[in-house]
């Protein structure tokens, strides 16, 4: 099947592992949206749907004909029983019929939800769907009991996320505004995630013309460095034009709650979900007289498909500055990364053509310096491609090869001088939000990490694991070098290049050697006996 992941070398067998998500919502008879729509897209994207069924609709493509409100026992009763014996990894909320019903579910989350979380011994992320119209204009509520605002911003307060359509967004709002008053409700959008203490995605492509773009303010996220959380970030596509698109924000939230309980922290997880949703609406399909619906075809795996990601704090990152950094000489193969002068010359005496110096303590800016000139002229000597980590007015001053940025140093960094001074750049990454994030800088390398645990740095993400390093490599490999860092060695080197990744780097591997330059040369050889 189309973008279906086939390694099971690197992951668990087909039915075996799947987290539990649950979908509170209601259920949609033409199989199109709602709880239907949830339990084909958590399937697909490796979950198991567990039903808390709000409500029951007679519905098509064109009409919605009744909405019969499930009881506040029945709600409970349902989420009692799966409590009991299936918690779940995360939790979507959709369509709920009335104000009982939000009231309900917002205090049975308030009651339940930090006992699930530390029996499980971790978080359980909500992704709620605040769904109260259909697009063709259908109330999705009883309209004798509709919840109020302040019925909906006290659940709010009980999720993670909030993934609003405009309309939606200006109704808890109260407010009145277009989306082109960009200044009112990013101000509007900002002001709502400090009230409730929650991440707020305001999807785009409900009143799109050209560019659908999402944005989210986050308030505080999992897994995610401090320099991606409490600001605007954009998640924006071409927006695809189709009409098979019924059930598209309910797939979207479910597609985010799948991905953040497979181990996805948020940020990724959305960009996952908007690249599910896109090719599932290329590939959709009509069933009846009005709109189609999304098809479901597997793991997103083409880049095309996957957002651009802007960070307006940082815009100077994407001003259309004419950047191109200086490409490889030769392929990396095994990259040694070291604080030591002494391991690179090892190293770069026994052959290798790739190090990087990585000295994080500068209390010495002397010597710092000189350590910094030493391993220029050492890649020189043994004309080898040296990169010299995070200083890069140093490595620019003193002619070095390259420079390698982490992501918060990339978000500091002058990358428009290190291209004039015609240096090679490799980027850090730590999942897709970063690796589409860095990308779009077009660096001659980009490093995937951790992929195991590693004591080496202190890192707020948590191991990628070799099932999405083969899912990154299949996304990014045809575009640029990818090489993976992190708790690399020889017992687990084959599996690694099994995902199919370009390099790996290696760091404790080689520092802690008797001899650090048979032991680089042990692991290219075995890193070549694989090709």
């Amino acid at each position: 099947m189309i973008g279906k992941d086939t390694r099971p070398s690197l992951g668990t067998a087909p039915n075996e592992g799947r987290p539990i998500v649950w979908s509170i919502a209601a259920s949609d008879s033409g199989g199109g949206a709602g709880i239907q729509a949830d339990n084909l897209t958590i399937q697909d994207l490796g979950g198991h749907a567990c039903n808390i069924i709000t409500a029951t609709t007679a519905q098509n493509s064109i009409q919605i004909t009744s909405l019969v409100a499930s009881s506040i026992q029945m709600l409970a009763a349902q989420l009692d029983c799966l409590r009991v014996d299936m918690p779940p990894k995360a939790i979507k909320i959709g369509v709920m019929a009335n104000a009982q019903q939000v009231q309900f579910i917002s205090q049975w989350l308030a009651d339940n939800l930090t006992l699930l979380e530390k029996s499980l011994g971790q978080s359980i992320p909500v992704i709620w769907d605040p769904v109260m119209i259909t697009s063709t204009g259908h109330m999705l509520t009883e309209s004798d009991t509709a919840p109020t605002v302040t019925d909906y911003l006290q659940l709010a307060k009980q999720v993670t996320l909030i993934t609003p359509n405009f309309k939606e967004f200006t109704h808890l709002t109260q407010t009145e505004m277009l989306p082109e008053q960009e200044e009112l409700w990013q101000n509007q959008l900002q002001l709502m995630v400090q009230q409730l203490a929650t991440n707020v995605l305001l999807t785009g492509g409900d009143h799109a013309k050209q560019q659908a773009t999402d944005w989210l303010f986050s308030h505080d996220i999992e897994h995610t460095s401090l320099d991606h959380q409490q600001q605007l970030i954009g998640f924006s596509h071409n927006k695809i034009l189709s009409s098979n698109n019924h059930g598209t924000g309910c797939t979207f939230s479910s597609a985010i709650a799948t991905t953040v309980a497979l181990g996805h922290p948020l940020l990724d997880a959305i960009c996952i979900a908007k690249a599910y949703v896109n090719q599932g609406l290329i590939s959709g399909y009509a069933v009846g007289q009005g709109a189609g619906v999304l098809a479901r075809i597997g793991w997103p795996n083409k880049l095309d498909d996957f957002p651009e990601i802007i960070l307006p704090q940082y815009n100077r990152l994407y001003s259309k500055q004419d950047l191109s950094f200086k490409a490889l000489k030769t392929p990396i193969k095994i990259y040694p990364v070291t604080q030591s002068l002494t391991v690179l010359e090892q190293v770069l005496r026994s052959g290798a053509l790739t190090v990087q110096l990585r000295i994080k303590d500068t209390t010495d800016l002397i010597q710092l310096e000189q350590d910094i000139q030493q391993a220029i002229r050492l890649g020189r000597q043994y004309q080898a491609q040296v990169f010299i980590n995070d200083h890069w007015q140093l490595a620019i001053k003193h002619g070095a090869f390259g420079v390698h940025l982490g992501q918060e140093d990339l978000l500091q960094a002058d990358l428009q001088q290190i291209s004039s001074a015609g240096l090679a750049l490799g980027l850090s990454s730590h999942g897709y939000f970063e690796m589409l994030l860095v990308q779009q800088t077009e660096p001659s390398y980009l490093a995937i990490g951790h992929i195991f645990p590693t004591p080496t740095k202190s890192m707020p993400s948590q191991p990628q694991g070799l099932l999405k390093l083969s899912r990154y490599c299949r996304l990014l490999k045809e575009k640029l070098p990818l090489v993976a860092i992190g708790g690399i060695d020889a017992n687990n080197l084959a599996l690694v290049h099994a995902t199919g990744v370009n390099d790996a780097a290696v760091v404790r591997a080689i520092e802690q050697a008797d001899d650090p330059g048979m032991a680089w040369q042990s692991l290219q050889n075995q890193w070549q006996s694989y090709l």
